[in-house]
């Protein structure tokens, strides 16, 4: 007890400025509440009645989730190596994309372009399908980035 007995404990402001700095990082409410020593209901009820804490709350989140949005905009784009295994033993790796992640960051982005590739459009799309799936390729190609699928786009 004697170890505590001289250190304070750190203000209010001080640990929603950590709280703050630590939501930025995870957009977690509750990790970065119990990083802060703050109840979350006390923070809401904070961020209820403080304009500016509020705002900054949301840059927070806004910035953590840029920081994962980079991370998915990446590994859409470069890929990730899996390894490759023969007989019990890694043989080497293989570089692997996901089309449904780049179908999924393409229509969040440019909705406008690629909302009619939407599961209930295409449905509905019939010949549609292979102008919109050259389409999508197209722009991948010139993007750089590699797809899984190096064949030409059906006519």
């Amino acid at each position: 007890m004697a170890a505590t007995a001289g250190r304070k404990k750190p203000t209010i402001a001080a640990r929603r400025i950590k709280f703050l700095k630590k939501l930025a990082v995870t957009a977690n409410v509750s990790a970065s509440a119990r990083a802060a020593g703050i109840s979350k209901s006390a923070l809401y009820d904070h961020r209820a009645r403080h304009s500016g804490f509020a705002k900054a709350w949301d840059e927070a989140i806004g910035e953590a989730l840029d920081e994962l949005e980079q991370a998915v905009i990446d590994r859409a784009k470069d890929g990730v190596e899996k390894p490759v295994f023969f007989g019990g033993n890694q043989i080497g790796t293989v570089r692997s994309y996901s089309d449904a992640l780049a179908m999924f960051l393409l229509r969040a982005r440019r909705p406008e372009v690629y909302a009619r590739l939407s599961g209930d459009l295409l449905a509905s799309a019939g010949d549609d399908d292979a102008a919109a799936r050259a389409e999508v390729l197209r722009r991948i190609e010139q993007l750089g980035t590699p797809t899984s699928d190096d064949a030409e786009p059906p006519h």
